[in-house]
């Protein structure tokens, strides 16, 4: 098995571990918040660089090329964004709402074969504000797939809020109105980090295809008519978190338009 693959397997095996063991803690009532509860996401992370690295060595530049690495890069953000913004709320919990969706890319991307690799990209010859352009609003994608999880997150507590059902779940999740206020915040990074990524193709020389630059802007645009929303109360919080949930398919279909067009 090459390297790249091993890596991305001994990821995949770090996130899926962590989610047993969260789900058999949380169900036998012994879930306690600590810094133990960290490393399995840690180590998936650890993997999952090492995967970008050997990706790295292979085209010159950031792994980018095709739908599968870009899921794993949108991964590595998102668990990045995990460890930055995660102590705003419980930060163990969330990585056990996060896990499932790391572990699912990364086995679609583990079942999948993996395109070949184009030309490697001297370092003299790769475009400074295309790597940006393309890191950032990828980092963006993997913000709002936060967002998401947040919004998930506040619908469940919903959910048991309403129906009375209070079990051990309910009592590890944040408080609703921080999680209301934290889907507020992963949108909001990820519309500043969209629109860092769509200036910096002012910079770019070379030609950008008309549909990617579409792409880019009407999804920077769809989140900043939620992100407004959402600023000015215009609708509840549960509505709200319905937005980062649904609205995530976007970016999600967007992804597949702009591959088929490289």
């Amino acid at each position: 098995m090459e390297p790249a693959r091993l890596y991305l397997l001994l990821s995949t095996f770090s996130f899926v571990a962590g989610l047993v063991h969260a789900i058999a803690a949380i169900r036998a009532g012994k879930w306690q918040e600590n810094r133990w509860h960290v490393i399995p996401m840690a180590l998936g992370f650890l993997f999952q660089t090492l995967f970008l690295y050997e990706r790295v060595k292979v085209h010159g530049h950031c792994p980018r090329t095709n739908l599968l690495e870009i899921y794993v890069f949108i991964g590595w953000s998102l668990v990045l964004l995990y460890f930055a913004v995660g102590t705003a709320y419980r930060l163990s919990l969330l990585g056990v709402f996060t896990a499932p969706l790391l572990a699912g890319l990364q086995t679609l991307v583990l079942f999948s074969p993996m395109p070949p690799p184009s030309a490697k990209v001297l370092a003299s010859k790769v475009n400074p504000w295309l790597e940006m352009h393309a890191s950032l609003a990828l980092m963006s994608y993997a913000a709002f797939a936060l967002a998401c999880v947040t919004g998930v997150m506040f619908l469940m507590q919903d959910f048991l809020l309403k129906r009375h059902r209070i079990h051990a779940l309910f009592h590890q999740l944040p408080p609703i109105q921080k999680l209301s206020r934290a889907v507020v915040r992963m949108v909001a990074l990820g519309v500043a980090l969209l629109s860092v990524a769509m200036v910096f193709t002012f910079k770019i020389v070379d030609p950008i295809p008309a549909s990617k630059l579409y792409v880019g802007w009407g999804i920077l645009a769809f989140y900043a008519v939620i992100l407004l929303l959402m600023w000015f109360h215009t609708l509840g919080s549960r509505h709200t978190a319905w937005l980062a949930v649904l609205g995530f398919a976007a970016p999600v279909l967007s992804l597949w338009v702009v591959t088929s067009r490289s």
